[in-house]
């Protein structure tokens, strides 16, 4: 096995202190007062030997390990993904490498995560919580280690966090829809105690005051049957003429089953859908939905986070507004 190459083995390669070499490869050769050549050669050798920086006594030595733990909700949710992405991204551009975890919904999965990211002892954390995941959430708070939500909240826990505004995004869709003469909607969504679940369907009844409507709750592990069921009662009844689904997944899934049951959008049935889908250039109508701004929520978690890191004593709750997409 090949030796690992030592500050030591660099300085004598060059011809200087041990110290001048930690000096530059910290980038702290001012510091050092390592004159530029000096420095130039030193950089050089390190590169010829291949050295490799000793990531963890550096982290011992400064406190931080320069990485962050993402935690959504679900991967496999095109939303999530591309949250995911812009965190990524954002964060690399402060120096951060971001570890991934999914929880699936689940808050023990959540709880699972968190106690793996602490052990790789990341810097904070940015979370979107499964329901009934508060407990969770209180602890990181009280070990006192950075943390921001992101998409969901708890109003119960002062925390950071960025969210949109899902209670009027929906008001507003709503709104929208009443204005083009829809009165018989139906709201599909998920049971779920979380609050941007509930604030979108307090928009839509608010909205929809005096209307005839109705609201079905399914079960987010059992939604291939439930969605399935729900679906069928309302194409059974004839009585709805708009559709409105609450999640991108909903939103996939029921345009999914209306196509195949031949029902053509918008001619047969209205549709509107809480969040953007590439899915939706599929059909040959404009599919009505809520946008929401994926790529501010991601960069407003980071920069909330990395406050947190740098001992920014401030709690932050960002509210971003969401777009109405009527047309492509």
């Amino acid at each position: 096995m090949q030796k690992k190459v030592s500050l030591k083995d660099i300085a004598q390669r060059v011809g200087v202190s041990t110290a001048l070499v930690s000096y530059v490869l910290s980038g702290n050769e001012e510091k050092g007062r390592v004159g530029k050549d000096t420095a130039q050669k030193i950089r050089e050798a390190a590169a010829a030997l291949n050295y490799q920086p000793n990531h963890i006594a550096k982290s011992l030595k400064t406190g931080k390990t320069n990485t962050i733990g993402l935690i959504v909700a679900d991967i496999s949710n095109p939303f999530f993904a591309t949250i995911a992405r812009g965190i990524e991204d954002e964060s690399s551009k402060f120096g951060l490498t971001t570890i991934m975890g999914s929880s699936d919904e689940s808050p023990e999965k959540l709880k699972k995560l968190v106690d793996v990211f602490m052990k790789r002892q990341v810097d904070g954390f940015i979370i979107s919580p499964a329901d009934h995941s508060e407990e969770t959430i209180q602890y990181i708070r009280q070990v006192g280690m950075p943390l921001c939500l992101i998409d969901r909240c708890f109003k119960t826990i002062e925390t950071n966090y960025v969210i949109t505004d899902n209670y009027y995004s929906m008001f507003d869709a709503v709104i929208h829809l009443k204005e083009e003469g829809k009165t018989n909607m139906a709201l599909i969504t998920y049971k779920s105690n979380l609050q941007h679940m509930q604030d979108r369907k307090l928009g839509f009844l608010k909205a929809s005051q005096g209307q005839d409507v109705k609201v079905f709750e399914i079960d987010y592990f059992n939604q291939t049957e439930e969605l399935k069921e729900v679906i069928e009662e309302v194409l059974n009844d004839k009585k709805w003429d708009t559709l409105v689904f609450s999640t991108n997944t909903l939103s996939i899934a029921g345009l999914k089953l209306l196509t195949q049951r031949g029902l053509q959008i918008p001619k047969d049935m209205h549709v509107l859908c809480f969040d953007a889908s590439e899915v939706y250039d599929f059909f040959e109508h404009p599919i009505l939905h809520v946008k929401q701004p994926i790529e501010k929520l991601a960069e407003e978690s980071v920069r909330i986070l990395v406050n947190q890191i740098n001992n920014v004593d401030q709690v932050e709750q960002v509210v971003l507004n969401s777009k109405l997409i009527a047309v492509r």
